[in-house]
C-alpha cells in the first residue's frame, strides 16, 4: 500500500470498544481451542459459538464487532456484519504497512478471504494521563489539533481555538506528527484518533508503548455504512 503524505479528509465517529484491563496471563491458547479448527467452521454462527465455547465471555461487544482475550498476547476480533468486516479489511491492510509500526497494534493472523475475524496483540487499557506521560501530550489539546488540522487542510477556518504556544510544541511532536501521517495516509478520522479506548499499552523493546488497537473506521468504511 502506497503511502502519500498530509492529504485532507478526517471525519468522527467510531464504533468499537477496546483497550483491556490487565487480566491473568494463559497459555497459548486455552485448552480445546484450535485456530486452524476456527478457521474451518464455515459460519459466523459457528465461529461465534466456538469462541464463546472455548474462549469464554467477550472482553467487549460492539454494533459491528466482537472480541475475545486469547491469552496474554492477543485478542480475537469477530465481524458481526459488513461493517465490522470493513473494518476488520482496513486494520489488516494499515497492520501490514511497516511504516506505522511504531503506533499500530500487531496483527498476527487473519480471515484472507472474508476479513471475518483479526488475531491482534492484546494490550492494557489506556488512560489519558499515558499521552501525558509517554508523548508529553494533553489529549484534550491533541483533539483540538487534529480537528483544526483538518479545518486547514480543507481550506477552512479553523473550529476551535488553541494557543500557538501549544500548537507549535504538537507541531514539533514526533508522536504527534507521526499520528498526523498515519490518519492522512489511512483516511482515518480524528474523533476516534483521540479517544482514549482507541488506544493501549504495550511493551517494545521493553518500553511501554501507544499503539492504536482499534483502527478500521475510516472515512471511506464511515461513508459507506454509517453516514
Amino acid at each position: 500500500m502506497g503511502r502519500i503524505k498530509l492529504c485532507n479528509i478526517i471525519l468522527e465517529s467510531r464504533d468499537v470498544l477496546e483497550g483491556f484491563n490487565e487480566v491473568e496471563l494463559g497459555e497459548e491458547y486455552p485448552v480445546g481451542f484450535n485456530l486452524d479448527e476456527f478457521k474451518n467452521l464455515w459460519s459466523y454462527a459457528k465461529k461465534i459459538r466456538y469462541a464463546e465455547e472455548h474462549l469464554g465471555k467477550p472482553l467487549g461487544r460492539g454494533s459491528s464487532r466482537v472480541v475475545y482475550r486469547v491469552d496474554d498476547d492477543k485478542v480475537l476480533k469477530l465481524a458481526k456484519n459488513k461493517k465490522g468486516l470493513a473494518q476488520n479489511e482496513a486494520e489488516i491492510d494499515w497492520a501490514n504497512d511497516s511504516y506505522f509500526d511504531n503506533i499500530l497494534a500487531h496483527v498476527f493472523d487473519y480471515d484472507k478471504e472474508k476479513h471475518l475475524w483479526v488475531e491482534m496483540e492484546l494490550a492494557l487499557r489506556t488512560k489519558k494521563s499515558d499521552f501525558k506521560r509517554l508523548w508529553d501530550v494533553d489529549l484534550d489539546e491533541l483533539d483540538i489539533y487534529l480537528r483544526n488540522f483538518y479545518d486547514r487542510n480543507n481550506g477552512r477556518r479553523t473550529s476551535f481555538h488553541q494557543d500557538e504556544e501549544v500548537k507549535d510544541k504538537l507541531d514539533n511532536n514526533e508522536d504527534v506528527m507521526n499520528l498526523v501521517d498515519f490518519m492522512m495516509n489511512s483516511d482515518s478520522q480524528p474523533g476516534d484518533l483521540t479517544k482514549a479506548n482507541s488506544w493501549g499499552l504495550v511493551k517494545r523493546e521493553g518500553h511501554e508503548t501507544l499503539v492504536l488497537i482499534d483502527f478500521g473506521l475510516t472515512s471511506s468504511v464511515y461513508d459507506n455504512y454509517y453516514s
